[in-house]
């Protein structure tokens, strides 16, 4: 023990003799004579001269205001500015080595006072507040003086009364473009009442342009719009939108599309040859492919601009979108002219935007339309002008450049599991972009690989190797009795058929064979939600080869037999998933949901035979139903610095041919993606643990019926690829039924919470942009097999003991992230 203590002591004042040396290199060695360094700046906010309170947003205008004061300070890790220091501890280089590496890859010289301009800083700021409604805002600075060589700014904010909107007046002519833009005015995102804001002003002028889009309006755009602002009310404003006087003719009017034209074998290089062949006229889009890769019917529900019918934005969207989603197209452009074609003019008796001449329009006044007789005088002048050469018809052509049809892949992967195994595969694809000349996909896979124990020899288990294919394709378009079924959305629609055969083989146990088939129909309804809905899912499993010795480990635990039994399921499953994920936002969710559901139809319609089974051509089928809901909250909480929540319920009821689940569709726990304290499948179910599970007589093969998962890990950035982790696991799985072999292992509401598995760590994940290392090393704090007082071991941790970390401390090696 004294020993152990020492150790700890030598430790301990080693570290702090670092911290110590790093840290007596003063922040402000290499600041010049005359200046200071500039350790940051503090931003106070006095409250409204008026209400007396902080507006309702205060932390976003707060944040807003920081997020504009230059320069930033030296950064810090753990409130220290060690890259500041490592920068000190350098000299000016004269060539490559120790000062170039401290100076200027892993130091950062320091911020200096003279950098910062706080009367510039304090006029930036006020700007922002006047965009914010504050008009009268004022923003002063001080310095404050630090020691003898460092400094930082005061800014007092000063924001006044704040101006709401008073009244919102569309000024516009009642020609067609003003009539439109007041017919969306209900939507409007400048609300009486509310706030001053020239984001919202931005935002009014972004929806009437998208509204107009959509109306026919090819060529207007928002800086057409123009919304002028009356302060002289006391503390309101009136704002009035109107069309500039400006506005060129061609934004003046709504179009319509005459010839829709595609080039599925442009590139740069050939762009003359490609684009000079026969058109093709299929369903009204005229398709010029002289290479003849593609059949028109490859196109068919991927162009939702028409014909003679008016130009929208949104079909124009989902068009582009839909090109490049089908997955044979690595560049697609798309360009709109106007047709120069007095033939094709459709202005009769004048102008499709021509003032009506309905007197009532004229005698009508609107407090929220009023006309303004300049607009039109200047459009009038434009329309005589401008206007006679343009028919109000547009061409659309779409260059497409296509991927190389045909491609071989291959992959490596390298595996290592907690129970002392590790493992490499081989995965092989190749695959045809543009099958049978439809832009179907067609993906035939091989793999291979192996598995060994190197280390942990009482974790059990034997070498093993696995040989599979699968040969899939993927159509884009849905492939059902029900015709002309496409979903208007920019995503592509797909129909998936796939078949695959696996060998896995434990060479001193058993060979597993397993056949599979599977109709699935995948589609995105947004940006954010994805549906998956396999109605075949065909599973056949079919052992062989069964030894001795796996005769043995049987005797042991009977449960083992479930592993390796012949299985049919029959059945199908649906899929949804919410993913708002994305880098630069503060929240992000992962919400996804599962139903599988095995031999229920062909339950229906076949009858038991003698033995009290339904069977297929003489196989019984699996019947269950199997549920699973995963949802995850990724909480950015600082630059570098990430939160995220993970919560996994899983719940099966098998009922009919079934006792209990289809042992591939049982549940498991611990592992590297996990309970990452305990081993995968030693844990559970319930408070049941079988302690041959840790020696070479038993498989560690630990399964359930139902899962309750909670996972929480704080992730922040260190410094190039290196990214560190702290986590806390809880959960278990448990049985439906009782089993006399594994007392305390079913599920029970009033007991199921006592017996909660509970472990933590720290990890190291080096995130190399193509593949994340992840290394987790984790600990039990709570085991639900400790008899119910005992449970919490946080008082029998002690690293210091060589055998408590053997059994104790799991190091979990992975590729990726854990969720």
């Amino acid at each position: 023990m004294r020993i152990r203590s020492n150790h700890i002591f030598v430790s301990c004042m080693l570290f702090c003799c670092i911290v110590l040396l790093i840290s007596g290199c003063s922040t402000t060695r290499t600041v010049p004579e005359g200046d200071r360094l500039y350790t940051g700046s503090k931003v106070t906010w006095t409250n409204d001269t008026v209400t007396k309170k902080r507006p309702k947003d205060y932390g976003s205008l707060m944040s807003g205001l920081e997020k504009r004061i230059r320069p930033n300070p030296n950064r810090k890790f753990l409130g220290m500015p060690i890259k500041l220091w490592l920068y000190n501890l350098g000299k000016e280089p004269k060539g490559k080595g120790l000062n170039y590496l401290l100076r200027k890859k892993w130091g950062e010289p320091p911020v200096l006072l003279s950098s910062a301009k706080p009367d510039y800083t304090s006029d930036i700021l006020e700007s922002y507040l006047v965009d914010n409604g504050f008009f009268q805002a004022e923003v002063t600075n001080a310095i404050k003086y630090s020691g003898k060589k460092k400094a930082s700014i005061n800014y007092t904010v000063s924001p006044n009364h704040r101006y709401t909107i008073n009244r919102v007046m569309y000024i516009m002519d009642t020609h067609w473009l003003g009539r439109t833009i007041l017919k969306s005015r209900d939507g409007s995102s400048l609300i009486a009442g509310a706030p001053y804001s020239l984001d919202s002003i931005k935002a009014e002028r972004e929806r009437i342009h998208a509204y107009l889009k959509e109306q026919g309006y090819y060529y207007f755009t928002p800086d057409y719009l123009i919304v002028q602002a009356d302060s002289t009310l006391d503390g309101k404003v009136n704002l009035y939108v109107k069309v500039k006087d400006n506005t060129p003719a061609l934004a003046l009017r709504p179009y319509k599309l005459r010839d829709i034209t595609l080039f599925p074998d442009y590139s740069l290089d050939n762009d003359s040859t490609s684009t000079l062949g026969t058109p093709v006229n299929y369903k009204g889009i005229y398709i010029v492919d002289s290479a003849h890769r593609f059949k028109s019917s490859a196109f068919d529900r991927s162009v939702f601009l028409r014909p003679d019918s008016l130009y929208r934005l949104s079909s124009h969207d989902i068009t582009l979108q839909r090109l490049i989603n089908l997955g044979v197209f690595k560049f697609v452009k798309g360009q709109f002219s106007p047709v120069r074609d007095t033939s094709k003019h459709n202005i009769v008796g004048g102008n499709p935007n021509a003032i009506p001449r309905d007197t009532s329009m004229r005698r009508r006044r609107d407090s929220t339309a009023v006309r303004d007789t300049l607009s039109r005088i200047n459009y009038a002048t434009m329309l005589n002008n401008r206007f006679s050469l343009d028919s109000g018809w547009l061409d659309a052509k779409f260059y497409l450049t296509p991927y190389q049809r045909r491609s071989l892949q291959a992959e490596l992967r390298g595996t290592s599991k907690s129970n002392g195994f590790i493992g490499s595969q081989v995965n092989l694809t190749a695959k045809n972009r543009n099958w049978l000349h439809r832009a179907a996909l067609l993906e035939i896979g091989l793999k291979g690989g192996m598995e060994w124990q190197t280390g942990n020899k009482s974790a059990g288990g034997s070498n093993s190797y696995m040989l599979g294919g699968e040969v899939a394709v993927t159509f884009p378009r849905f492939i059902t009795p029900f015709k002309n079924l496409n979903i208007r959305t920019p995503y592509v629609p797909r129909t998936r058929i796939s078949a695959g055969y696996e060998l896995y083989s434990r060479s001193d146990l058993y060979n597993l064979n397993a056949y599979t088939l599977q109709l699935q129909y995948l589609w995105q309804k947004s940006q954010y939600l994805n549906h998956s809905l396999a109605p075949i899912a065909v599973t056949y499993v079919l052992p062989t080869k069964t030894t001795a010795a796996y005769d043995s480990i049987l005797k042991n635990d009977p449960s083992q037999r479930s592993a390796i039994e012949k299985q049919f399921i029959l059945g199908g499953n649906y899929t949804i998933t919410y993913n708002t994920l994305q880098p630069n936002k503060v929240h992000s969710f992962f919400v996804s949901g599962n139903i599988d559901i095995s031999g229920n139809i062909a339950g229906l319609i076949i009858p038991k035979n003698d033995t009290g089974q339904k069977t297929i051509i003489g196989n019984s089928f699996a019947q269950y139903e199997r549920f699973t809901l995963e949802g995850r909250h990724y909480w950015k909480i600082g630059n570098g610095k990430q939160w995220i929540n993970r919560l996994l319920l899983g719940y099966g009821l098998p009922y009919g041919n079934s006792q209990t689940l289809p042992f591939v569709k049982q549940f498991f726990t611990g592992g590297s993606s996990s309970i990452r304290a305990f081993r995968a499948r030693t844990l559970g179910p319930g408070s049941y643990h079988n302690p041959a599970v840790d020696s070479s007589a038993l498989l560690a093969n630990e399964a359930g019926d139902i899962k309750l998962e909670f996972n929480s890990e704080v992730r922040i950035h260190l410094a190039s690829v290196f990214n560190f982790a702290a986590f806390v696991d809880a959960g278990n799985i448990w049985l439906q039924k009782d089993v006399p072999d594994k007392p305390g292992s079913k599920f029970k509401f009033d007991s199921f919470y006592k017996e909660i598995a509970v472990g933590g760590g720290i990890g190291l994940r080096i995130d190399a942009s193509i593949v994340v290392v992840r290394l987790d090393l984790a600990t039990p704090f709570r085991i639900p097999y400790l008899p119910e007082k005992e449970r919490w071991v946080f008082n029998k941790i002690n690293f210091g003991d060589p055998e408590w970390r053997k059994k104790n401390l799991i190091l979990n090696i992975a590729i990726g992230y854990p969720f």
